[in-house]
């Protein structure tokens, strides 16, 4: 019985080791992950794409999904760079103004808030560019897919919904930084980084379609 025992567990071990470099590309040919191509990647990387703006894209920025619109609607992201590169940001009037019918921006001022109810917001619509000129916050994000409960449901006229998802991501915002929240990345923002101080944000509502 013992023989017959041992006879079956080796033929067991035996057959994984045999198996196991097959099931192991299996897997890696099921995972296909997006890069960008070598052209889009420089392009990305030479920054051209900002104008000459001096300032840090955050490096949570879904690169692949930024590439992808620009190249679908290349003249709504320069509306916001050369918004950006001819405007002094620390003395523009605090409101919301249009850039045309596909882009809006809007300069805000305010004290940042302790952390707590972490609720993030989504949006369909539109896609937020943040660029910090003065301060220094904290902003949460998630992809939208990790989210565990929606809290509000999403508003078609306000452009949002809340929801709560198991793990934030956090990351540091200075001066001259910027960070973009696609459709998929739901986010919180505002949220003080030590002692609480006031913080100056122009913010870009760009068109997803």
């Amino acid at each position: 019985m013992k023989k017959k025992v041992c006879f079956f567990r080796f033929v067991l071990i035996a057959s994984f080791i045999l198996l196991f470099p097959f099931v192991n590309l299996i897997a890696k040919d099921g995972v296909k992950t997006k890069r960008l191509s070598k052209q889009q990647q420089e392009w990305y990387d030479s920054k051209v794409w900002m104008q000459g703006v001096d300032a840090s894209p955050d490096a949570g920025l879904d690169v692949m999904t930024f590439v992808n619109h620009y190249e679908k609607h290349p003249e709504r992201w320069a509306k916001v760079f050369k918004f950006i590169k001819e405007n002094d940001l620390e003395t523009l009037p605090l409101g919301k103004q249009s850039l045309g019918d596909d882009v809006t921006v809007n300069v805000q001022e305010y004290i940042t808030r302790e952390p707590g109810n972490e609720q993030l917001e989504g949006h369909q619509k539109y896609i937020d560019l943040q660029y910090v000129v003065d301060g220094c916050e904290l902003q949460g994000y998630a992809k939208l897919f990790t989210a565990t409960e929606t809290v509000t449901p999403y508003d078609a006229k306000k452009d949002i919904a809340h929801f709560k998802v198991p793990v934030i991501n956090y990351h540091v915002i200075r001066p001259n930084q910027f960070t973009i929240f696609f459709s998929d990345d739901i986010h919180m923002t505002n949220i003080q980084y030590g002692e609480k101080t006031k913080v100056r944000k122009v913010v870009f509502k760009v068109e997803v379609d």
